[in-house]
């Protein structure tokens, strides 16, 4: 395909482990190049470099900041003309409300807190079982080097269970962990050098128990949910907040 054809892709955050994971395939693709690579703690050897956020230019835009960084970048997105990917933990709820108020204009903001494709099932699965067990706890495991703690995986599944009745039972307390309580739902979160991401489900009623184990084995896997929306790019537009609502009105979950 002609270079002037391809969509042109810009990554802030680019020098991180997402950035390059992404760069890395962009770089074997035939529909896609990359327009830039912003990333104030690195400059890029293989590709071209925005000095400032302002400079950022392309078709569509991956943002990748640490969470120190994220929101105060896209503060300065609505002054660009760029679809919008967000993959960074640590988006405030100001941040939120700015980029549903931006008029899109046929663009699309996707805000996507994990791009793993099983790790939206599971969320589409326990919304679907929450309103069948009484009882709901999560517990997520990640690499010692997540400092936030929940992760923003569990964060954003426990603020969208709504079920006033219902419990969540208490976790014991182990090496390497953090108990954290999120819209009435208690959180387990365990750092360590063996784990790379994964979640628990556990769901009880008095007679029965369901549990849902959703395992990363590789990060490779998060290349699935970024091929997907590039996949059906074209067919996006307005705000999406989370894979599992673009899946879900795909395949008409």
């Amino acid at each position: 395909m002609d270079n002037n054809n391809k969509i042109k892709i810009a990554i802030s955050g680019g020098m991180g482990s997402m950035g390059k994971l992404l760069s890395d395939y962009i770089q074997q693709s035939e529909l896609y190049e990359i327009s830039g690579i912003y990333d104030p703690t690195k400059k890029s050897e293989d590709h071209n470099n925005f000095n400032s956020y302002d400079e950022i230019s392309g078709d569509i835009l991956f943002e990748f900041a640490p969470s120190n960084e994220v929101n105060l970048n896209l503060e300065k997105y609505q002054n660009l003309n760029i679809n919008l990917i967000v993959g960074s933990s640590g988006i405030n709820e100001s941040s939120i409300k700015l980029l549903t108020s931006i008029p899109n204009h046929d663009k699309f903001i996707c805000i996507i807190p994990n791009f793993s494709l099983g790790a939206s099932l599971q969320k589409i699965f326990t919304k679907i079982l929450n309103d069948t067990f009484l009882d709901i706890r999560i517990e997520e495991r990640h690499h010692s080097g997540k400092k936030d703690a929940p992760s923003a995986t569990a964060l954003d599944l426990a603020k969208s269970l709504d079920n006033p009745s219902k419990t969540s039972s208490n976790f014991s307390d182990t090496v390497n962990s953090e108990i954290n309580v999120i819209n009435d739902i208690n959180i387990k979160s365990i750092r360590g050098d063996e784990f790379l991401a994964e979640q628990l489900i556990y769901l009880k009623n008095n007679d029965e128990q369901f549990r849902m184990w959703h395992l990363v084995d590789d990060r490779t896997a998060y290349l699935n949910g970024i091929t997907y929306l590039l996949d059906i790019h074209h067919e996006l537009k307005g705000f999406h907040y989370g894979l599992e609502t673009i899946m879900s009105e795909r395949f008409k979950i």
